[in-house]
């Protein structure tokens, strides 16, 4: 057969699949988007391994029982996305979609995920690059004008415990694992934030149990005020931002996992805490209100005064250096290296606004601070849930349980282990920072810091941008930037470490090599 008339017969079997299948499209495309996805890729691999199978007739009952098998996922989402639809209009609720693709070749286990917004377009180059993924879950993200929680508590006000009542009900016959993930606005601390937000997703996922849900199959996560989708300069962004997140994907718990780490990786995330940084100083030069291309809205500069740099950061202590590394004063509070990591272009969510491309890109980690996100829990135990059957092929290059290396000032440091998973670019281990003053070259001396760590990553389509924190109260380094590289390079693409002398913040070229 040549491949025009193979191509004829595909053609015929999936028009024919779609109109005899339970799933046959009579409505606008944009309508029935989840249906169409899911009836087109079952349909497209029911016809290969049929025509494998069997020819021409293979060819049509291949494509039906694909089509019955990737209808009936993208109809069911599609349900229960116009069940939430009608819900936001009666209860005067703001729900964002967001769908979730995993590529067929998955093993069901924790897979790279697309996420993306209805409102997003991909080009032919990432149409190419997704032609495998399939729908295999949603996100509903509820927001309200209207208070759900009183203030500091994790129990829903009466009327919006009866709209969480209604959510249950739209999800109550789901075969789906479902993740419950709650988030605040910036008002009080962070680590109050993060407490109060998973007690009220754990306070959800028990109203979705009670509408007849297994607790073995709901999993709540607190993610506090760390993944911001507005300003918190005033009350609307403030009300955006205190938000509940329903996530149902299909497939094994390690995939909600995947959504959760796909998500602390986002960079659409730090920039708005920067934006809120620079705000409550009011910068001298603001960056250009005018919507520029990507590439210089990543490379903006924030131009601000040492005065108010310094009500940025945490109160500066040393006079002299504990470990001088020879760098030079802080001037510039922003930093290239979002420039460096690059965005991923999936990274796009209905939750931004479209003049998201023209806001700050990102402070440097001496300014910006530690973020608190939490673990992500079962209901049926309470406690956090972990992947632990990793292999070499699930890390990216070189970071996979390594020993990172640099010598800065005739100060040799090392972070180990470092360990980061390849699909969603997050850290699984915070590596010690080991120290050795004035390093002679000896492995046998012990180092004269062994620091634990906090680590956040940022995951770009250039490279990974790797931030350190030092947990120690007295600690020679406040943190450290490194944009590592994300292919087989065996050294930071760059990088900077930040201390304390004079009083003030340094900081100095750090650029570890794989040991």
């Amino acid at each position: 057969m040549t491949m025009k008339s193979n191509f004829k017969s595909i053609s015929l079997a999936v028009a024919g699949v779609l109109s005899l299948s339970s799933c046959a499209i009579t409505q606008s495309v944009e309508d029935n988007k989840e249906t169409v996805i899911g009836c087109a890729i079952g349909t497209g691999l029911g016809v290969l391994i049929g025509n494998y199978l069997g020819g021409k007739k293979g060819m049509v009952y291949g494509g039906a029982a694909g089509a019955a098998i990737g209808c009936t996922v993208g109809y069911d989402f599609q349900k229960k996305r116009e069940a939430l639809e009608q819900l936001a209009k009666t209860e005067n609720l703001d729900i964002q979609f967001t769908s979730i693709s995993a590529s067929k070749a998955s093993d069901e286990q924790q897979s790279s995920l697309l996420i993306s917004s209805p409102e997003q377009t991909m080009s032919k180059d990432d149409q190419q690059k997704y032609a495998d993924y399939q729908v295999v879950g949603m996100a509903a993200t509820v927001s309200s004008n209207e208070v759900m929680f009183a203030s500091g508590s994790a129990e829903a006000t009466a009327e919006a415990k009866k709209k969480f009542q209604k959510l249950a009900a739209i999800y109550k016959d789901s075969k789906q694992n479902i993740l419950i993930t709650g988030h605040t606005d910036a008002s009080g601390g962070e680590a109050l934030n993060q407490e109060l937000s998973e007690a009220r997703a754990r306070y959800v996922a028990t109203i979705f149990n009670q509408a007849g849900i297994p607790t073995e199959r709901l999993f709540f996560q607190g993610a506090g005020e760390s993944q911001p989708v507005a300003a918190n300069s005033d009350d609307v962004g403030k009300a955006k931002n205190r938000r509940v997140e329903i996530i149902e994907i299909d497939g094994k718990p390690d995939q909600l996992l995947a959504y959760s780490y796909k998500q602390k990786t986002n960079l659409s995330y730090l920039s708005r805490r920067s934006q809120d940084k620079v705000a409550t100083v009011q910068p001298t030069k603001a960056v250009a209100q005018t919507t520029p291309s990507p590439s210089t809205a990543e490379s903006a500069s924030i131009d601000m005064t040492q005065s108010e740099i310094v009500k940025l950061l945490d109160p500066v202590k040393q006079q002299k250096a504990l470990v001088d590394f020879g760098g030079k004063k802080m001037a510039d509070a922003s930093t290239n290296f979002a420039q460096l990591v690059g965005v991923k272009k999936e990274s796009g969510f209905a939750l931004f606004s479209k003049a998201y491309a023209s806001e700050i890109s990102s402070l440097n980690c001496a300014v910006e601070g530690p973020r608190v996100t939490g673990d992500v829990k079962s209901l049926s135990t309470g406690e956090s849930y972990n992947r632990n059957d990793y292999n070499t092929a699930d890390y990216l290059p070189g970071m996979n349980g390594t020993v990172w290396v640099s010598k800065v000032n005739g100060h040799y440091i090392g972070l180990t282990p470092v360990a980061v998973i390849k699909d969603s670019g997050t850290a699984i281990s915070a590596p010690k920072v080991n120290i050795w003053k004035n390093y002679k070259g000896s492995s046998k001396d012990a180092p004269n810091y062994q620091l634990t760590s906090h680590v956040e990553t940022y995951y770009g389509d250039k490279g990974l941008l790797y931030r350190v924190f030092t947990s120690e109260k007295d600690s020679p380094v406040r943190c450290m930037d490194l944009v590592m590289p994300i292919d087989r390079s065996a050294a930071a693409i760059a990088g900077k470490l930040y201390y304390e002398k004079n009083k003030a913040v340094y900081e100095a070229d750090f650029e570890p090599k794989l040991l």
